[in-house]
């Protein structure tokens, strides 16, 4: 071959396309307990005329995760609340509601999609759905789930990048004891109920599969955003196993799974056509008031979980490419003026302790020892979260992986950030 030829092959061969990606990351449950919403009151900040600088300190709360949402071209968080402008706090204890500047702070944050679909939906009744829906629009976050009509609750959110679309389907298996009521035109919770606890208006479980079918064949892949599974379990229940499976084998590529309310594992599954799915049975809370009274209570352990989806063959299939675990861990400390709630990234609290404990060592006297003793045990329970969230998730290079359950491979050396 010439020379001039080789490097025409040299040329063609640098100039070939990268295969098309889209990245995903999707975090837990966003419960505004009394107490976060005070601690975004407390860190609220105005100009001279007025105007809030920080979302009325939402803008704080979330501000800690604004790194990694924005590394990724869709972030996703589990709404766990409706959002109206009524003026009362939480009318009676566990029925939420919260102000439309908490949106406006995931939105500055860098999240771009909130999942509505679970069991707080119908804490201010249905016209709280379509004041959700609304204010969502207003501060132009996109959803999935709980909708203004039946029609919209049950439409998927279509996402698209550099030529893929991805279809997210919202669902839960829980509304307190509320059911969907009126026609196809009223406020709609898309629900998948447990056969213990009947919701009006919900779906069989073969009736979600063919929405799944249908939906997969208008899109490159279908994610499954599902409230389930039982509170403050490390295990999914049998029942939730088995829809996961039969999400998969209708045609979902990943389940996402929140309500528990602590983590549950991260599993890989065999689909069908021979590719790798992944079901993630419980993000755990990205924000809460949860063990607020528990340095290192397990209800604050939180997972951010980034996909990379690629189709790696022209016309082929989308598969998962790359899955990056990033564990999160809510601050709360309590008995101050100046109280905090805020979720923060265990890898960046843990480098900037050590940075602190470093600088201390330069230092002598009773007031640094004072703050290294509080340094390493701050330390201590930073590190102890950051071995369940590993360990939950099974992807550390050299830990054993969880049990598989049927169908599913090894985890491999998924990266762990």
């Amino acid at each position: 071959m010439s020379l001039c030829a080789t490097g025409l092959l040299l040329l063609t061969l640098s100039a070939a396309p990268a295969p098309p990606r889209m990245t995903l990351v999707f975090g837990g449950d966003v419960i505004p307990h009394e107490p976060v919403k005070k601690a975004a009151e407390k860190h609220a900040r105005f100009a001279k005329d007025g105007r809030p600088l920080n979302d009325s300190g939402w803008g704080h709360v979330f501000g800690p995760l604004a790194p990694v949402f924005g590394a990724y071209d869709f972030a996703i968080v589990n709404l766990e609340t409706p959002v109206t402008r009524r003026e009362q706090r939480e009318v009676k204890e566990m029925l939420f509601n919260a102000p439309p500047e908490l949106l406006a702070g995931l939105k500055s944050s860098g999240v771009d999609v909130a999942t509505f679909a679970n069991n707080h939906c119908l804490d201010m009744h249905p016209e709280g759905i379509t004041n959700t829906r609304d204010l969502l629009d207003e501060v132009g976050l996109r959803a999935a789930g709980a909708g203004r009509t039946e029609a919209e609750a049950w439409t998927p959110l279509i996402l698209e990048k550099n030529g893929l679309r991805v279809a997210l389907i919202a669902v839960s298996r829980w509304l307190n004891k509320f059911h969907n009521k009126g026609g196809p035109g009223d406020p709609h919770v898309p629900v998948v109920p447990y056969l213990e606890e009947p919701i009006g208006g919900g779906r069989t479980f073969e009736a979600f599969f063919q929405h799944i079918r249908e939906t997969a064949k208008t899109v490159d892949a279908v994610i499954v955003a599902v409230h389930w599974g039982a509170e403050y379990v490390h295990e999914p229940m049998s029942y939730d196993r088995e829809l996961a499976r039969g999400m998969l084998d209708a045609g979902a590529l990943v389940v996402i799974g929140h309500h528990p309310h602590v983590l549950q594992p991260v599993t890989p599954q065999r689909l069908r056509d021979g590719r790798v799915g992944l079901v993630a049975y419980s993000l755990g809370n990205l924000v809460s008031n949860q063990d607020y009274d528990v340095a290192d209570g397990t209800k604050r352990d939180g997972l951010l979980l980034g996909l990379e989806l690629t189709r790696a063959t022209p016309g082929g299939p989308l598969i998962i490419t790359r899955v990056t675990p990033v564990g999160i861990g809510t601050e709360n400390r309590t008995g101050t003026a100046k109280r905090n709630v805020q979720p923060v990234v265990l890898d960046d609290e843990v480098l900037a302790v050590k940075e602190r404990l470093e600088a201390l060592e330069l230092r002598a006297g009773r007031g640094s020892s004072k703050e290294r003793a509080r340094l390493l045990e701050r330390l201590k329970v930073l590190q102890t979260r950051q071995r369940r969230v590993r360990e939950m998730v099974g992807a550390v290079p050299g830990s054993r992986s969880p049990a598989a359950q049927p169908g599913a491979v090894p985890m491999g050396a998924m990266p762990v950030r």
